[in-house]
């Protein structure tokens, strides 16, 4: 019991600390790491917030993810087809599952997100701090970045028309 107590506490000041670091834009999607993946390397919990019009392309990995709306409404697609998910609502995806997100209201989602320590590695390598974001779309060198990035780590991105098959378009 002594070590079940010692990560709680361990968690809350991470939680306590994380909470005024700067999240960090994943391509659209900011994530807020929440687990200090150099003590940790069991799994790795985030705080995400997916703005209005955000699209999370087609995509897959290994790494199963958990996801806990905790505010808005966004929409995952998954199992072949969308489904609209609501404050409240957890959303499941195990490893090698193909799956994208679109926020099509006016307002930003908040998430909780658990997945495993490598996922928390691949957002923090490819994301960039908010705090100092220009505004506008990523350039075509942090878009190569991403791809290079995501296939090393052996992550599938959809094509264009993998994403068209499910009414995502890539303009």
């Amino acid at each position: 019991m002594p070590e079940l107590q010692h990560s709680i506490i361990k968690t809350k000041l991470l939680l306590e600390e994380n909470l005024m670091s700067t999240f960090l834009d994943v391509m659209g999607p900011r994530i807020l790491l929440l687990t200090d993946l150099k003590e940790n390397r069991d799994y790795s919990l985030m705080k995400a917030e997916v703005p209005p019009g955000v699209i999370v392309p087609i995509h897959s990995h290994d790494d199963r993810e958990t996801f806990v709306v905790l505010s808005g409404e966004l929409e995952a697609f998954t199992k072949d087809s969308w489904q609209t998910v609501r404050a409240g609502d957890t959303v499941d995806i195990p490893g090698d599952v193909k799956h994208a997100w679109r926020n099509s209201t006016n307002e930003t989602v908040t998430l909780l997100v658990a997945s495993t320590a490598k996922m928390g590695e691949f957002f923090n390598e490819i994301g960039r701090p908010t705090d100092n974001l220009p505004p506008g779309p990523p350039s075509l060198e942090i878009l190569q970045n991403f791809v290079q990035v995501a296939l090393a780590y052996g992550y599938w991105l959809g094509t264009p028309d993998d994403n068209a098959s499910i009414g995502i378009s890539l303009g």
